[in-house]
């Protein structure tokens, strides 16, 4: 396990490319979360960390105790409810705008920026069809603007064909232990 473990670090530090992540246990969710954030603000990136409310104190805490303010001011948090929400409703093309003119001043000036976000919904099977056209889209920018992004979901609340449909407009595949090329 300790492998594995060390394996994901270095695989979170170099990966680059879209990142489907299923997590089962939040205290390693926290964990890599923090590393690849860590790991991005020290290869001199700007990080745009989009997570819940409820988790986003524990990865603060964690981020305080190994980055400097000043390297903290690299990393720009967003409530995931109200970066995804932000019209009331989920609307794929809003969204990729909403996250396309948050990347553009950084991508115009050439400033390295990495993404993370946590997506969840009530019921993933209501807004599969949506979240599927948004990671497509999203996909197109990261390939073409040579971007890292992960994006991470909870493995309990996936079904299986949105696990597959996701799969398939992502680079890698990542669990709490391991990051795989697809």
């Amino acid at each position: 396990m300790i492998e594995k473990t060390s394996q994901l670090k270095s695989s979170l530090q170099t990966a680059q490319g879209h990142i489907f992540y299923t997590f089962q246990d939040l205290d390693k969710y926290i964990d890599n979360v923090v590393e690849y954030t860590v790991s991005g603000v020290k290869q001199g990136s700007h990080i745009l960390l989009i997570e819940n409310t409820k988790l986003l104190p524990a990865i603060q805490q964690k981020l305080k105790a190994v980055l400097s303010k000043e390297q903290l001011s690299n990393v720009h948090f967003k409530n995931n409810f109200d970066f995804y929400f932000s019209k009331g409703t989920f609307n794929p093309v809003i969204v990729f705008n909403h996250c396309v003119q948050f990347l553009e001043s950084y991508i115009e000036d050439n400033i390295p920026i990495r993404t993370w976000g946590h997506i969840e919904w009530g019921s993933m099977q209501d807004a599969q069809r949506e979240i599927v056209q948004y990671e497509n889209n999203r996909n197109e920018l990261i390939t073409l603007k040579n971007l890292t992004s992960v994006c991470a979901y909870s493995a309990d609340r996936m079904p299986e064909e949105f696990k597959k449909a996701l799969l398939l407009c992502h680079g890698f595949f990542m669990t709490d232990d391991e990051l795989v090329k697809l």
